[in-house]
């Protein structure tokens, strides 16, 4: 469990501590390379996995690796200012079996460019006062962001993100038991996602395939300023030992979300059209337009450290958050318009506050020493976690954002029809009561040293979501019904429920078919019932600690995840229509398709002689869950909405075949130079090469080609990378 002064997060913790330098100078040569093969060497450095396959022939794996850097560190001033920089870059070459499909057999292989300069200085301005300040840029680069089996080249976007950060620390000793800390961060975020050409993006259904241009470009800059003081004080004789904190922080983040779509130059429709074939089936327009939002975040934490006895340890904290949710003035250059009678007006004249949440989170926590011999401890925690106030929430609402409608078409793009299935942000509200999602979590475990070095772990952990966020569409529900606890399939106003035979099985199925498509979407952003997270673990850890010139960990997971609103991106954010539409809410309730069963993980390390050491890492990951989906048009099912996929099977009812991986490493090094040290490895990854199965066709009612070749329900549409092998040189001076 995490103490007090951690907020806005829900699972791990990871404190980075970089280089300061020193009164020398120090640094480091480095690379990491690995290629298809070295061919002055003639050596093959990357296996073939894909025979047995539908990718046999193709190639997958990486082209080539390559990320070399140079650190230094040393004085400014001796015993007053010191420098550490670092100044490295990442290139690679990756292949995505099938891509592009217009030029199978032949692959292209997707490119990735990173550079990642950082430079610190740190002042030892006077015993008692140490300042810090660190800037770092990274800027991430590719040219073909979204390839799949099912894309062109031109259907992917081309990607640069620039990104720069700034830190400021300063450190003040007010004596032996008493310090604090303030800092300073500043983040600038721009991530810039372009359309390879300003055509629209065709999307066949019967295939999957797409082809024209991503559709749009989508540049979304990000920033955030941050501030956070806090004070330690250490007593010793006062009910035993504490160690007290307190601390103070403070946030503010702003965006600019520019979405630019492309058009038909014929109709002025876009950028999505759906096709049957070359056949025109739909089009789903989407306005342009340039969004901005802002967020407040305070927090202020206090916590004790407390050792009443030698054998026990308590941690009690609570924290204090302040959350706010701000849609500046914006849109002035965009006019109202009206859909289906309905006015949507995206301008925004005042400043509003969607939301606005204050939280008091509890974190309690202990450990004790069973048997008083420093042998055996029992550990406990519980504690609340509030989700942070990311602007996805909230832009939701923001009126300045997407106008969207669809059409169905004639055989040459022409509207065909009264458009249908509309929705407006600015006619989206959100609930002035709606609370904040939290988690809450409860550990349990016990650790005994088995023998010298060597511990033993058992814990158990408890975790469960709850005031979970989704949109509520008020024009296909009744929420009064829905919030008073009513059975969510007798709440749907604007559906009724149509049966068909699915030949998979022989089974009736229903769908739901929209009575009247012709409505403006009015989503309503609230803490639904059912809207619900559970999770349950038991972790088994091994640990040897490094002696004897060998070390080893190990462990064994076993965990169980259910509920409506998973975890990946779509369910994690709103996105997921599970209150919007009754067909996604279809068998929807059951495990998380990121869930693994059972995870075992055994990592070791030997030092042999003459400076040669020898790490493993092996994994064997259960399978990630899945679940057979059927399509509406496939089954002979024409819909007033369009066509429907459905869950046909409770949710996670399959999983796919479990990975082992195996990576190696060898490592040697030298002295030379006068006691400098060079270090040469070579790490193998995927020793066994194995190609197990990543992803599978998950709809039964159609099939689909993947590489050239005809995929049906259940056969693998993506393997595993294949062995391959990576050297690399370190050389410190």
């Amino acid at each position: 469990g995490l103490p007090a002064e951690f907020g806005s997060v829900r699972g791990a913790v990871v404190n980075v501590v970089t280089k300061s330098g020193g009164n020398q100078f120090k640094g480091t040569l480095s690379t990491y390379y690995r290629d298809d093969e070295i061919k002055a060497l003639k050596l093959k450095m990357q296996a073939d996995n894909t025979k047995g396959t539908i990718f046999e022939g193709q190639k997958s794996g990486f082209d080539y690796e390559i990320e070399p850097g140079i650190t230094l560190g040393g004085p400014i001033i001796k015993d007053k200012i010191w420098f550490f920089t670092n100044l490295s870059f990442y290139r690679s070459q990756e292949y995505y079996p099938g891509y592009p499909y217009d030029k199978q057999p032949t692959n292209t292989p997707l490119d990735y460019f990173n550079v990642y300069p950082y430079i610190k200085f740190t002042y030892q301005a006077t015993p008692n006062d140490r300042i810090v300040l660190s800037y770092n840029f990274y800027d991430y680069r590719r040219h073909h962001r979204g390839a799949s089996a099912y894309d062109t080249e031109d259907t992917t976007w081309n990607q640069t993100t620039p990104i720069h950060t700034g830190n400021f620390q300063w450190t003040k000793l007010f004596g032996p038991n008493f310090y604090m800390n303030f800092k300073v961060a500043f983040l600038d975020y721009e991530l810039n996602l372009m359309a390879k050409n300003p055509q629209p993006n065709y999307y066949d259904q019967n295939t999957s395939r797409e082809w024209g241009s991503y559709g749009y470009d989508d540049i979304y800059t990000r920033n955030r300023a941050q501030a956070l003081s806090d004070a330690t004080w250490f007593v010793d004789n006062w009910l035993g030992r504490h160690e007290f904190k307190a601390g103070i922080e403070g946030e503010f983040s702003w965006d600019t979300r520019r979405w630019r779509s492309n058009y038909d130059p014929n109709t002025g429709l876009g950028p999505f059209f759906y096709m049957r074939g070359t056949t025109p089936d739909y089009v789903i327009y989407y306005d342009s337009f340039k969004r901005e939002d802002r967020k407040l975040y305070i927090g202020g934490f206090i916590q004790d450290t407390w050792n009443p006895t030698e054998r026990l340890t308590l941690n009690l904290g609570f924290r204090f958050e302040h959350q706010e949710g701000i849609i500046p003035k914006q849109g002035e250059n965009r006019s109202p318009i009206t859909i289906l009678g309905i006015v949507c007006d995206p301008r925004v004249t005042k400043t509003l506050k969607p939301m606005i949440w204050n939280t008091l989170s509890p974190r309690v926590g202990l450990t004790y020493d069973i048997f008083g011999d420093g042998k055996t401890v029992f550990k406990a925690s519980f504690g609340r976690y509030y989700i942070a106030n990311i602007l996805q929430w909230f832009v939701t609402v923001n009126p300045n954002s997407f106008i969207t409608y669809r059409y169905r078409l004639n055989p040459d793009f022409t509207p065909r029809g009264s458009l249908y299935s509309a929705s407006s942000t600015a006619n989206d509200r959100m609930d002035p009561d709606v609370k904040s999602p939290y988690l809450d979590e409860l550990t349990v475990g016990v650790e005994r040293e088995v023998i010298r070095d060597l511990s033993l772990g058992v814990r158990y952990i408890k975790k469960w979501d709850r005031n979970l966020m989704e949109g509520v569409d008020l024009t296909a529900l009744d929420l009064d019904k829905l919030m008073s606890g009513a059975d969510i399939f007798t709440v749907w106003t604007n559906y009724e429920p149509v049966t068909v035979v699915d030949p998979f099985d022989g089974k009736t199925v229903t769908f739901w078919r929209m009575k009247n498509t012709a409505v403006l979407a009015r989503n309503y952003y609230t803490n639904p019932p059912g809207a619900t997270r559970d999770y349950d673990g038991v972790e088994v850890t091994l640990n040897k600690r490094f002696s004897n010139r060998w070390q080893m960990m190990a462990s064994y997971v076993y965990q169980h995840s259910r509920g409506l609103i998973g975890t990946d991106f779509n369910d994690s954010w709103t996105g997921t229509g599970y209150f919007n539409n009754p067909n996604a809410h279809i068998n929807a309730i059951g495990e998380f398709p990121y869930e693994r069963k059972h995870q075992f993980k055994l990592q070791g390390l030997w030092q042999g002689p003459w400076g040669i050491n020898i790490g493993g890492y092996f994994r064997y990951l259960d399978g990630q869950r899945w679940t057979r989906t059927i399509r509406s048009y496939d089954l002979g099912l024409s819909l007033p909405q369009g066509t429907v996929t459905i869950y046909a099977e409770k949710r996670g009812s399959r999983k796919l075949p479990p990975l082992k991986i195996l990576d190696l490493r060898l490592e040697k090094t030298f002295s030379i130079l006068g006691g400098r040290k060079l270090g040469l490895f070579v790490d193998v990854f995927n020793v066994l090469n194995a190609n197990t199965a990543t992803s599978v066709w998950t709809q039964s009612s159609r099939s689909t080609t993947v590489a050239g070749k005809r995929v049906y329900f259940g056969q693998t549409t993506a393997i595993m990378d294949p062995r391959i092998a990576r050297l690399g040189l370190r050389f410190d001076f």
